[in-house]
């Protein structure tokens, strides 16, 4: 029988909720809460240099609705996983500790497996990009979306053939698109390369000018909402008592609430394992370079004074490029490029944000501990010197970071089953950016009233047999 200790006989609460995770779906679920009148305190691992949440692509990729577990991405991978210059690798050593999910995955890719995730993945994306504008706008950033869709170039008639066939296909979703000429391509980014032969332009997903901002943002109007930053990396959680949590922090400090909301990340699986969850959660390490842009007044952030700086790797070191303290910000100069550019064949995705041309498009499976791979970087360079021919790359900047990645490419979302007052938002590996509104939306509606808009049984953190 458990016992239930006195209010009294327990540690004062720092909070009502704990959000643990600073990214966009931390920043998300705790501004909605607070907004909710919940007293939230979200605890914010130091830096954001190895973050998703701060190198992605700024797409707001609404047109996603296939999960990468899929028969035709498993024929594909296993030629792939080893070449250093593939879109997709593994890093040598990793293939045995990645193994088992790699085994998941391709259980998850079975037909019948991979049509259950496309309807989970409709049912996050069917109001995603209505819940992203709504929480931006709240939040007061709404000037940070742009809502124009993008394009997927393609350089020859088979590219040409797979990114019509699957806009044909995501046209019995509702996703709408449209197909340029080489001309029409060229008359939206004249500075493209000759050999683009067309493109597909899907006119339903969004981009931001900079997607740390958007995180910082949210963070501020937390602050405004009532709630509290603070930095620190959690742990472990104790949560044996019910509607009583204690987080651990590295540095030994606890902090204590009512409600834990997970949103690590990458770095959640031993958060989960601490409350005894298992889950087969692995990274893939995203890359990104950046060119280009014209030094403008950095814009002052409440929510800067909570974190260092952003350092990557660039040519003569680490630098900081962005987000902390006084850190210059950037206006391409690429003509026409008012839109994420996409190209079919070379799995690479480009957009115009405010510090700068990004580009990135690369996938490494290589845990957490290993460094970036520097040819990962020139692979991204050669692609968009050949996307964008006599591209000034002198002042290139790189990063590398973790995107938290689940087999069947699903996120987990809900309550813990054993600990009703701890619940879990991790796992969205390229999608972040993309659910982090209708995630918030439903994280918020669940904390309060133990209730759902959709069904989360395909999210929850049991489903892989072991939780």
């Amino acid at each position: 029988m458990v016992q239930v200790a006195s209010r009294a006989s327990l540690p004062t609460r720092d909070a009502e909720v704990i959000v643990i995770g600073g990214g966009v779906i931390g920043a998300a679920c705790a501004f909605r809460l607070a907004q909710a009148g919940r007293a939230v305190l979200l605890v914010n691992a130091d830096g954001p240099e190895t973050a998703a949440s701060y190198g992605n692509a700024g797409h707001i990729a609404t047109e996603q609705l296939f999960p990468l577990a899929s028969k035709e991405v498993l024929r594909q991978s296993w030629r792939y996983l080893l070449d250093a210059e593939s879109p997709l690798r593994v890093r040598a050593g990793y293939l045995l500790p990645l193994l088992p999910w790699l085994a998941r995955f391709a259980w998850a890719a079975r037909e019948h497996a991979h049509v259950r995730g496309v309807a989970a993945l409709v049912a996050l994306q069917h109001s995603a990009l209505a819940d992203m504008t709504d929480l931006l706008a709240d939040a007061g950033i709404g000037h940070l979306l742009h809502r124009n869709g993008h394009l997927e170039v393609f350089e020859t008639a088979a590219g040409g053939q797979a990114a019509q066939a699957q806009a044909n296909r995501l046209m019995a979703y509702g996703v709408e698109s449209a197909q340029l000429s080489a001309e029409g391509v060229r008359a939206q980014v004249p500075t493209l390369n000759t050999d683009v032969q067309g493109a597909v332009q899907y006119l339903g997903s969004a981009h931001v000018d900079d997607p740390w901002a958007v995180c910082q943002g949210l963070r501020d109007a937390l602050v405004r909402s009532g709630g509290q930053v603070r930095q620190g990396r959690a742990v472990r959680i104790n949560a044996d008592i019910p509607d009583e949590a204690t987080v651990v922090l590295e540095d030994g400090r606890q902090l204590h609430s009512a409600q834990v909301l997970v949103c690590a990340g990458a770095w959640s699986k031993p958060l989960a394992a601490s409350l005894g969850y298992r889950v087969p959660l692995d990274t893939e390490r995203g890359y990104h370079i950046s060119v280009g842009g014209l030094p403008t007044a950095p814009h002052a952030s409440p929510a800067r004074s909570l974190g260092g700086e952003a350092f990557c790797a660039g040519k003569g070191g680490a630098h900081a490029v962005g987000g902390g303290h006084g850190a210059e910000r950037f206006a391409t100069q690429i003509p026409g490029l008012q839109r994420p550019v996409a190209s079919t064949e070379r799995k690479v995705i480009m957009t115009s944000m405010s510090m700068g041309l990004r580009m990135t498009g690369t996938v490494e499976f290589g845990g957490l501990k290993l460094a970036p791979d520097p040819r990962r970087f020139q692979l991204l360079k050669r692609q968009l010197q050949a996307l964008l021919p006599g591209i000034d790359t002198a002042d290139m900047r790189t990063w590398m970071g973790f995107r938290p990645s689940l087999p069947d490419h699903l996120p987990v979302l809900g309550a813990a089953p054993r600990h009703k007052h701890v619940f879990f938002a991790f796992g969205h590996q390229h999608l972040g950016l993309t659910l982090a509104g209708v995630t918030a939306a439903v994280m918020a509606e669940l904390m309060q009233t133990n209730t759902s808009p959709i069904d989360l049984k395909p999210y929850a953190i049991d489903r892989f047999g072991f939780a």
